[in-house]
């Protein structure tokens, strides 16, 4: 599993690898790795070298991956929210049956990955972006053939340090202190006294 701070570093660099799975908390950190994966991506026309899939069409990822980029060299799919690294969940009856075909998606997509590896680094660049990831067959197979970033919850020096560093880009010369206040009183804003 990569680290936050190794992914920005990559991705600062524009080094950019052929699969990723980006999940946790920190669902602006993920977004703007997206856009940076984005960006040193290139141009992207929608529908023929670049892809979104979410719950509504994950089942149609498989022939996107084989669908040709036709006129470009590769193609960029990003699959957000999809649901294939959520537990099972076992509420009701349309529920279970969304975890049973999901099920049988990511048994499917576990093996075509796993056999297809030369193909998809040679065609495509595959981001997955979850809110939540179990470590399930789908999950070790992406660890292995390609790049896991889990994106906690940042502590308030990680907070403070990513500030700062806006701060300098604009030369504004700005105390830890203040910095931390203004933290503090953010968090306090969206948790509420009691949390």
């Amino acid at each position: 599993m990569l680290k936050i701070e190794e992914l920005e570093t990559q991705l600062k660099n524009k080094k950019i690898e052929n699969l990723y799975l980006l999940y946790g908390e920190e669902q602006y950190l993920i977004d703007q790795c997206a856009k940076k994966i984005k960006g040193i991506f290139g141009d992207c026309v929608k529908g023929i070298n670049y892809i979104q899939i979410d719950q509504n069409n994950v089942s149609e990822l498989i022939s996107d991956i084989e669908t040709p980029s036709f006129g470009y060299e590769k193609k960029l799919i990003i699959a957000k929210n999809t649901g294939l690294f959520s537990k099972e969940n076992k509420r009701n009856a349309e529920t279970r049956k969304k975890s049973s075909e999901s099920g049988s998606l990511k048994t499917q997509l576990n093996t075509y990955i796993s056999e297809n590896i030369e193909l998809i680094k040679q065609s495509v660049i595959l981001v997955f972006i979850e809110e939540d990831a179990e470590k399930s067959d789908l999950y070790k197979t992406i660890e292995k053939s390609g790049t896991v970033c889990q994106f906690d919850f940042q502590k308030p020096m990680q907070l403070i340090s990513r500030l700062k560093a806006i701060c300098n880009q604009y030369d504004v010369k700005v105390e830890n202190y203040v910095l931390q206040y203004f933290i503090e009183s953010e968090r306090y804003k969206y948790a509420g006294p009691h949390k």
